[in-house]
Formats: C-alpha cells, sequence, structure tokens
C-alpha cells in the first residue's frame, strides 16, 4: 500500500470514529465535525490547537485500530476525540495563564478524564491521567488540581504535549496549512455544544458538564444576575455613605461652569465586600467547588478584591482575594464540622474597614440568624435537584436577600 493510500485510510479510520463519538454523544457534534484532522508523527498520541485542529499520530491510530475488536476501536479513538475537544470548550488554553505546559496539561487532564462517558473508552496502549490515581477527588477545576498538585510534592510521570488548544503555547508540528476560527467562530460553537448539552434528556451527561453549559450560557433563572443586582445595591449605599461633595478639591468640570467653582465628589469610593463560604460537613467538595466559582464571579463582575471567611460553627482566619484565579488555587479550606454562619457573619463585619455587604454562600443547611445587622447580608444557597432549600426566615431576611443558586 502506497504512502498516500495508508494516510487515506488513517484518516478514514479517524473520520470513522468522530461519526461513532457524534452518535454516542450527539451534544458533541458541533466541535467534533467543525475540527480538522492532520495527521503527523510530531504528535505524542493526540493534541489539539487553539483552532480545533486536531493533530494525530499515524502509529497510535493504527495501534488503535488494529490491535483491537471494531467497536473497541471506535470507543478508545472516539474518546481522544472528546477529549482533545474537550480542552477547547472548556477553554484551557485561555486559562493556562503563563503556566507550566506539562504541569497544566496534566491539571486539565484531571478536569476531563473525571468523567463517564457511556461508550467511550480511554485508550488501554495509551492511558490517561486520573485524578483518584494520586488521592484527588473528581469533578474539580484544573485550577484546584494544579495548586493541589503543587502543594503536595509527588512526581507526575506524564510526557505528553497536547498542544496549545490546552497551554496556549504554540508547537512546531501546528505550522502550516490550517483552519483558523475566529473568536466569534469558536464561541458560537461552545455555545451551541453548551445549549445541547443543557438540553440533553436522560443521565449521560456527567453533572460537571452541565454545570459548564449552565456557565456558558448563564442559568435560566438568571440567578447570577440577581446576585449581582442585589449586591450592587448594596455597595452602592455602603459606598455612598462613605462620599459626599466637597469644595476641598476642585472639581475636574470646574471650566464648564466656568466662573461657578463646583464642589467635587470626594471619599472612599472603594468596594467593600465579604464572603463567608461555608465549609461545614454537609458541604461536599462539588459544592465547595461551586461557592469558589461563586467567588470569582463575584471578583470578576465588580472588578474589586474580597475577603472571604471560611465558618462553620465557627469563623477562621480571613482570607484576602486579589484577583477571580486566586479563588480556585485555594486548595483547602478549613471546617468540616457543624453549621453556623452567625459566627462567619459576625466575623465579616468585625473586618476593619467594614464592609458594605456580607455575601453568604451555603447549602442552606443550618439554622438561620433569627436577627438583621446593621450591614446587608445577602445569603447564595445552593440547590440541589428535587428537593426544597432551606431558606433564611422572613423577616429579617427578605426575598431580595436571597438568591437559589
Amino acid at each position: 500500500m502506497s504512502s498516500v493510500d495508508d494516510y487515506a485510510e488513517l484518516v478514514e479510520h479517524i473520520r470513522f470514529a468522530r461519526a461513532y463519538a457524534a452518535e454516542v454523544l450527539p451534544w458533541f457534534a458541533p466541535a467534533l465535525f467543525r475540527s480538522r484532522i492532520i495527521v503527523t508523527p510530531r504528535v505524542d498520541v493526540a493534541a489539539i490547537d487553539l483552532h480545533y485542529n486536531v493533530y494525530w499520530n499515524p502509529e497510535v491510530v493504527r495501534n488503535i485500530w488494529f490491535n483491537n475488536d471494531r467497536r473497541r476501536a471506535l470507543s478508545e479513538l472516539a474518546f481522544l476525540w472528546v477529549h482533545e475537544t474537550s480542552h477547547r470548550l472548556r477553554q484551557h488554553a485561555e486559562r493556562a495563564g503563563g503556566r507550566d505546559a506539562r504541569r497544566w496539561n496534566i491539571a486539565c487532564d484531571f478536569e476531563i478524564n473525571d468523567s463517564d462517558w457511556a461508550g467511550l473508552h480511554m485508550p488501554t496502549a495509551y492511558p490517561g491521567m486520573l485524578p483518584e490515581q494520586f488521592g484527588f477527588g473528581r469533578g474539580l477545576l484544573a485550577e484546584t488540581y494544579l495548586a493541589a498538585m503543587d502543594a503536595g510534592g509527588q512526581t507526575y510521570e506524564f510526557t505528553i504535549d497536547e498542544g496549545s488548544g490546552v497551554h496556549g503555547q504554540a508547537r512546531p508540528w501546528e505550522a502550516g496549512d490550517r483552519q483558523e476560527l475566529s473568536p466569534l467562530d469558536e464561541e458560537i460553537l461552545r455555545r451551541e455544544v453548551a445549549r445541547r448539552t443543557r438540553d440533553a434528556e436522560g443521565s449521560g451527561i456527567p453533572g460537571g458538564w452541565r454545570d459548564w453549559a449552565a456557565e456558558v450560557l448563564g442559568s435560566r433563572t438568571n440567578w447570577r444576575q440577581r446576585l449581582g443586582h442585589r449586591m450592587s445595591v448594596a455597595i452602592q449605599r455602603g459606598v455612598g455613605s462613605r462620599t459626599d461633595y466637597s469644595y476641598a478639591r476642585p472639581s475636574r468640570r470646574q471650566s464648564v461652569y466656568f466662573p461657578i467653582l463646583p464642589p467635587s465628589l470626594t471619599g472612599d469610593r472603594t468596594a467593600r465586600i465579604a464572603i463567608v463560604v461555608d465549609t461545614s460537613g454537609s458541604m461536599q467538595a462539588a459544592e465547595l467547588q461551586r461557592a469558589l466559582g461563586e467567588v470569582a464571579a463575584v471578583i470578576r463582575q465588580f472588578d474589586y478584591p474580597v475577603t472571604i471567611i471560611p465558618c462553620d460553627i465557627q469563623a477562621y482566619e480571613p482570607v484576602r482575594l486579589l484577583a477571580a484565579e486566586h479563588a480556585y488555587q485555594l486548595t483547602h479550606l478549613p471546617g468540616g464540622s457543624g453549621t453556623d454562619m452567625s459566627a462567619g457573619i459576625s466575623a465579616a463585619l468585625h473586618l476593619r474597614p467594614r464592609p458594605d455587604v456580607v455575601l453568604v454562600l451555603t447549602d442552606g443547611v443550618m439554622d438561620y440568624p433569627t436577627t438583621g445587622y446593621a450591614v446587608p447580608i445577602v445569603f447564595g444557597i445552593f440547590t440541589v435537584a428535587d428537593e426544597t432549600p432551606q431558606l433564611p426566615p422572613d423577616p429579617p431576611f427578605g426575598k431580595d436577600r436571597v438568591v437559589l443558586i
């Protein structure tokens, strides 16, 4: 068989596996069929770049195809298809932040390899990295896994490089005739996969992917907008109480009003945000991860640092976070016993300077405070499907102080 015929046959196997993956996981189909196939011996197993060009090592494809029965071969190649496109759908390259490429690659594999897909199998001859192999729980984000890796001091033997689509650093095999997707094309693609994932029926989609879809599309109930609005109102009131007009400093619009001398607004206009994070025994790893995601979202939305206070039956040492990515670097939050968010709220109110608003992130499994506070308290309560959440008493906490997440 000529090299041309061999190449064509390999591409046909890869295409067949893509069709199989799209049949088993139809919500992935837009990303799978938008990807371009490139066969090259320069990649270790398979790789993806920033524009959905997927690179395949020919010997890997041959080994999987000819050393397994057809269904097993299809399921293993399909696993690689879903694995590589998952890196781009999850925007791992954009989240890399200049981190070490290999270690970030491992952390990203932990994030996506912890999903069980019916009908797909990790290649036996090319096993990937699983978080439980190193004592980590499932369902976490790559940033959390990487922080745990850095703190643990373990050795990670994994030499596979999956390309710029994972870590953002260009690789030699990515040069030449390749497709390039615009940022708009990529966003449309991500949203279509997210929409199909959200709307898919049955229990075949891991919870982490449903959470991803909700994050991409925005919740149907738009809880994050409501949470932001309610915190914004509280912050504006707090900032407003610290500002006033004064003639001590000339107004920047003085030239417009000359010869009248208008006053200027002076005072501290920095938002002060405290977040009490429920770390009691009822908060599982997934809920804690969601809580840190909300902390990051608050920082991004308001563009101000926040102070978080872990709390179970007692408040622990406050942690000040300056940027959203710092939330995902917290590998451990103290706690694990009962629940008394009053202790965390009290600790937040004793911060100096005093916060404008206190956000409490909790699963609601607790005895709520029965009296109000001088500072607005907003409860973000994580809900579970088919379970009625436990809400704070009204009064003193009205509906404008509660957001179901």
